[in-house]
């Protein structure tokens, strides 16, 4: 139960339900929980340990969900919504707006201590550190190397509002490095667009636009690139005729200026990656040198190593340089492996395309680093790797529950986990990076 009772009233929205709940602890997600009549309410905008008004947004038989509508009594690490100051209100993808950056990274380490205990039945719990330029003081504003835009009817590029998809006209680039608030484009009126992908380099980067790019449009973007800092490719990507293997039609891509690469350099790392605008590779401006550090720690006297979901070849280039130990990198996209292949040049090092979900035997390696997608490597990975001849596992994570899971299954099959810690290399948002090593 609330505090007094948590009784439902007509909210100001005339008929809106709402809950008087007094909140407890942080959930994964970035939300926070509170009771009402046994069951569970899952509420957005609170911080554990306020009094809350907060209107219902769903309803289960077992559970609720909630957002917060006046807060009665507010939380020490309360502060005003970062959305407002950055002329963004309203924004989704900020869970933590309203929290202090410090006490953010005290919430996602409860929350990681909760799936790692519960869901996956582990004994050991990380404690969430800053990233590099949060620990010197900064805002945890200014790292997002990668953005989206959405694009509305009008022509008008914007951000979806939380939980939703309308499209909200905003004045910066919420989280950006400042290079892509720089670029002004949501600024810009761009007609027929869907969506903009925005990527960041080490000195340019590049501009996906996504749907029916005009002449208009394409000229206000072309005109917005050349002015900018550094070396900026503008892309085009529509549908084409026919489908994909997945079912979903055929995507095309056209090159409109620049070379269509992302060039990162990374500290520590020797060589520089050259990314395709639409590759992955990692979000926050510190990221790669920060996890490629801990990789090449956590891999130090290793004989060979295997680097699964290895993309485009951060931690087997890093691992091969520091180590001079032959790395074997496995990835599902052409795309990415072709250019790991060119930053490892020089190394001993070999790359294939493949899905690592699809392998009936790993190739052989006493360590075995692995940085899958969000939904993890799922039961058929578990057993491959306990049935191979790996004695370490390195595991990057950016979800707690699968990574739980995941884990689960690798104690079960025989591995300790013998060390992990979080990063927060997603500050004010839901989300937090693992680094944990398995060894048997």
């Amino acid at each position: 139960m609330s505090a007094r009772g948590a009784r439902p009233d007509a909210g100001a929205g005339g008929g809106e339900r709402t809950l008087e709940l007094r909140v407890t602890a942080p959930a994964a997600g970035g939300e926070s929980i509170a009771r009402h009549d046994g069951r569970v309410v899952f509420v957005t905008g609170a911080i554990p340990g306020e009094t809350v008004r907060a209107r219902i947004t769903e309803e289960r038989s077992r559970l609720l969900r909630a957002e917060v509508v006046e807060v009665l009594d507010p939380s020490p690490h309360r502060v005003p919504d970062r959305r407002s100051a950055l002329g963004a209100p309203g924004v989704g993808g900020i869970e933590f707006a309203h929290v202090e950056l410090a006490h953010s990274r005290r919430l996602k380490e409860e929350a990681a201590a909760d799936q790692f205990t519960r869901l996956g039945g582990l004994d050991r719990v990380p404690a969430v550190s800053p990233a590099a330029r949060e620990a010197v003081g900064g805002t945890g504003l200014d790292w997002r190397t990668r953005v989206q835009l959405a694009v509305d009817d009008s022509g008008r590029p914007g951000m979806y509002a939380a939980r939703s998809h309308s499209v909200v006209p905003v004045g910066t680039l919420p989280l950006a490095v400042p290079e892509l608030d720089a670029l002004g484009l949501q600024r810009l009126v761009l007609p027929g667009l869907t969506r903009l992908e925005l990527a960041a380099g080490t000195d340019g980067g590049a501009v996906l636009a996504h749907g029916r790019l005009s002449r208009t449009s394409a000229e206000a973007l072309g005109a917005a690139l050349q002015e900018a800092s550094g070396s900026w490719s503008l892309l085009s990507r529509t549908r084409g005729a026919g489908r994909n293997r997945g079912g979903g039609a055929r995507a095309r891509v056209r090159v409109l200026s620049g070379d269509g690469r992302v060039r990162q350099r990374v500290a520590g790392v020797e060589r520089t990656f050259a990314i395709a605008a639409d590759g992955f590779w990692q979000v926050h401006v510190d990221a790669a040198a920060e996890l490629s550090r801990r990789v090449v720690d956590a891999t130090a006297g290793a004989s060979r190593v295997l680097d699964l979901y290895c993309g485009a070849g951060l931690f087997s280039v890093a691992i091969g340089e520091a180590h001079g130990v032959p790395v074997h990198g496995i990835e599902g996209s052409d795309a990415a492996i072709d250019a790991a292949r060119r930053a490892a040049t020089g190394l001993d090092a070999e790359f294939d395309t493949a899905r690592v979900e699809r392998l009936t035997t790993l190739p052989e390696a006493d360590t075995v680093v692995l940085d899958p997608p969000r939904a993890g490597i799922g039961a058929a990975v578990v057993a491959l790797l306990c049935g191979s001849a790996a004695r370490r596992i390195v595991y990057v994570s950016c979800v707690g529950a699968t990574f739980a899971r995941d884990a689960a299954g690798l104690v079960a099959g025989g591995f300790r986990m013998t060390g992990t810690e979080g990063i927060d290399l997603f500050p004010l948002t839901a989300h937090t990076e693992f680094l944990s090593v398995f060894e048997r």
